[in-house]
């Protein structure tokens, strides 16, 4: 397999991780009651409620991946091409959300997906 296609590949992968991790870590929030969240001492109590939902602990595994797999990607091509291309998490991210979360997709959304879509595009192409 050529090396460009493979590194496509982990990246898709690594964002695909991410996306999955965040929808997770958020999945787990919404479980929990943000309300309390007044002064220092509701922080903390917020955060450790966080650490013991289950939600976070996969979103926590799934971002462990991502790292793990986009080390593997930045190995073999220019950072200059990786992270642009990463950007695909906006994209994922968008129709992940709206999928799993029932966020909603309005024009201002898909206007800004499309716009960097072409970004990434451009940035294949060169």
């Amino acid at each position: 397999m050529p090396t460009i296609i493979k590194v496509i590949l982990l990246i898709l992968l690594s964002e695909i991780c991410n996306v999955t991790g965040q929808i997770f870590f958020k999945k787990g929030t919404n479980a929990i009651d943000a309300g309390q969240m007044r002064g220092v001492a509701g922080h903390i109590g917020y955060i450790k409620n966080a650490l013991s939902a289950n939600y976070i602990w996969l979103g926590f595994s799934f971002q462990v991946l991502c790292v793990a797999t986009w080390l593997v990607a930045l190995a073999q091509a220019d950072l200059s091409f990786v992270f642009p291309a990463g950007s695909i998490q906006y994209i994922l991210i968008l129709f992940g959300a709206h999928i799993f979360l029932g966020e909603k997709i309005d024009r201002m959304k898909i206007a800004g997906t499309l716009f960097v879509m072409a970004g990434i595009v451009l940035i294949a192409m060169s």
